[in-house]
């Protein structure tokens, strides 16, 4: 697939379909981004519903991201995250998920999700050089954070905090860093890099996701939360041969995905399965009462009031990103400008490495400005990300 016609359909609509005609989307799940990338765009040729749109773009950026097509990426997060940031839905797609799926409405995406895509959006624009709009990402994925659909208050993504605390320093606003920072100390695990970040001495940060996603099932109208189990625990970083540390946990998506706030959440979408109950004993009720009166107003009522609970399809709505990795670690480092080999070596969750689980980059590191890196653990012993230290410049979309 040549990159324009790749852009072209994750940055435009050209490759959407106008109505649903089969399932909820769901995203493959090779072990090689490539294949997942290639069986993406062809799903894109042959049609999307509208209603899955912004999920089959954020897997289109993920599956990109992870070859080093960071071009495309960029375009397809950029062109979710404008579907994704609008959190109403219309009136004609909430009474069709009344009366029928969830899945006819548009996908925004979980909370954890939405400041997913604000995070990778953040780190392409800095990988390109743009701070302003790399700083606006991740103080967007933080408002995503800070409120859910129903009202509720969180704001405990330190990656997201640590990330706009290390830009806001770059940028000069040095009171931003200081809160930003504290703000990370606060919700990640304890740590000394974030007890001790010192953006003003370290010029390179690895942000790495570590391990499988939170998959979610749906039991009847709700759905939940599964953690998959992972062998990879963290990265050690080596610089030049010479041992480095190891990555940080900054934050974990599965609890980001149960929890707003410190509120433990059982499961979402719980109202249809009330409205369907609700509707069929207030229908039996105003039936009975209007066949006992021989009123038939009430009847028909009560006999409405039945069609809609026979109707309403309860069923969770059971769509997710599922290429998402399971945590958010991260590794700033300080290293003398020049030409220098970076190896990475995948660590199991006792922090021993797992034999042949590593990757080597080459890079130049400038003297004047910090380098951001992503990389993520995958199947088969692998680790996707970026082959070279900074993105093809490009005009912000």
């Amino acid at each position: 697939m040549r990159l324009f016609l790749l852009i072209a359909l994750v940055g435009g609509t050209s490759g959407i379909a106008g109505c649903r005609s089969r399932p909820a989307y769901r995203a493959p799940s090779f072990a090689d981004p490539r294949a997942n990338l290639a069986a993406l765009i062809e799903d894109g040729e042959r049609g999307i519903a509208p209603e899955d749109e912004a999920l089959w773009r954020c897997e289109v950026g993920m599956a990109a991201l992870l070859t080093g097509d960071e071009a495309a990426a960029f375009s397809a997060f950029h062109a979710a995250s404008r579907i994704m940031g609008t959190l109403e839905s219309s009136n004609k797609e909430a009474l069709r998920a009344i009366l029928g799926q969830e899945t006819t409405k548009r996908w925004k995406g979980d909370p954890h999700e939405r400041c997913m895509n604000a995070l990778y959006k953040g780190l392409l624009y800095w990988r390109r050089g743009d701070l302003d709009n790399a700083s606006a990402c991740f103080k967007t994925g933080l408002l995503a954070d800070a409120y859910s659909e129903a009202g509720e208050h969180q704001r405990d993504f330190a990656a997201l905090s640590f990330l706009l605390g290390w830009i806001s320093h770059a940028r000069g606003k040095t009171e931003q860093a200081r809160f930003s920072f504290k703000e990370a100390a606060e919700h990640a695990p304890k740590h000394r890099i974030f007890d001790n970040p010192r953006p003003q001495t370290r010029n390179v940060l690895i942000v790495a996701g570590i391990g499988p996603g939170p998959q979610k099932f749906g039991e009847g109208p709700i759905a939940r939360f599964a953690r998959l189990p992972s062998v990879a625990g963290g990265l050690a970083v080596l610089v030049d041969g010479v041992p480095r540390g190891h990555t940080a946990h900054a934050t974990d998506l599965f609890d980001q995905a149960t929890t707003r706030g410190k509120k433990k959440i059982d499961g979402i979408r719980k109202g249809k399965a009330v409205f369907k109950d609700a509707a069929a004993i207030g229908g039996w009720i105003v039936l009975d009462e209007g066949l006992r009166r021989r009123e038939g107003g009430l009847i028909a009522v009560g006999a409405g009031l039945l069609a809609l609970s026979a109707l309403t399809r309860p069923e969770a709505d059971i769509r997710h990103w599922a290429s998402l990795p399971g945590a958010i670690h991260l590794a700033p480092l300080r290293i003398t400008p020049g030409r220098h080999r970076i190896t990475l070596h995948v660590l199991d969750v006792q922090g021993v490495p797992v034999p042949g689980w590593e990757r080597t980059i080459e890079t130049d590191v400038p003297a004047n400005r910090s380098l951001v890196f992503y990389f993520q653990t995958g199947k088969n012993h692998a680790i996707h990300g970026p082959a070279s230290a900074t993105a093809t410049p490009e005009s912000s979309r």
